[in-house]
């Protein structure tokens, strides 16, 4: 009897020969359930994971980045983002001063959705609440430096860690500087060559010049 291939590989033409394909696979783990199907996807030697660093997507990380670039020189991306960790000088939460530790920007410029922002007004001058969606962070990171970069999980007592937002300088003047918390775990979009993530306004923002203040740090106290 004769066989037929086509893009899918040898058909089996008898049932022993369908058993001697079935032994020669690997055991693999798949639904316990029925399945009328001579060859399940867990069986299928064909399918499953590949090695990442070699196909057209990790390929691509370092052209997607330089394309993104562009949007930062020619001016589209006016709001620079930081990962920024202060440690108290006491050694514990509000002891002594805060000492910046690091400051890293996030390169190339990540697109910075503030759409869902509002001001409100109060005594003290305006408040603004709500998310801000960070997107198109570089594919190039790993899982671990974007978990670090944005502080995901708990952090040591005696530091301080945020997000900060700040327009580049454009305006020729010092920036107002936003302060952000990351709202959950950065979620690697493959598809669209990326990092995303959604963090909320905080209202401990550093002034203009950069340096906390009392009433930056404990707003509640002033």
């Amino acid at each position: 009897m004769s066989k037929h291939v086509d893009l899918f590989g040898a058909v089996p033409d008898t049932a022993t020969e369908l058993e001697q394909l079935k032994q020669s696979k690997l055991p693999a783990s798949e639904p316990n359930v029925a399945n009328p199907r001579p060859i399940t996807p867990n069986r299928d030697g064909k399918l499953g994971p590949t090695c990442p660093l070699g196909t057209l997507t990790e390929q691509m990380g370092p052209v997607v980045d330089e394309i993104r670039q562009l949007y930062t020189d020619f001016g589209q991306r006016p709001y620079r983002v930081f990962s920024v960790r202060y440690r108290w000088t006491g050694g514990a939460d509000g002891l002594g001063r805060p000492e910046l530790v690091e400051e890293v920007e996030f390169l190339p410029t990540p697109r910075v959705d503030g759409d869902t922002l509002r001001t409100e007004m109060k005594a003290a001058g305006e408040d603004e609440a709500g998310y801000v969606t960070l997107s198109e962070i570089s594919p190039r990171y790993t899982e671990d430096e974007v978990r670090s970069m944005t502080f995901c999980g708990t952090m040591p007592d005696g530091n301080l860690a945020f997000i900060e937002v700040r327009m580049d300088a454009r305006d020729g003047s010092a920036p107002v500087r936003r302060r952000l918390t990351v709202a959950d775990v950065p979620w690697r979009d493959a598809e669209n060559f990326q990092w995303s993530a959604s963090a909320y306004i905080q209202e401990e923002a550093r002034g203009r010049d950069g340096q906390f203040s009392l009433r930056n740090l404990f707003p509640g106290d002033g």
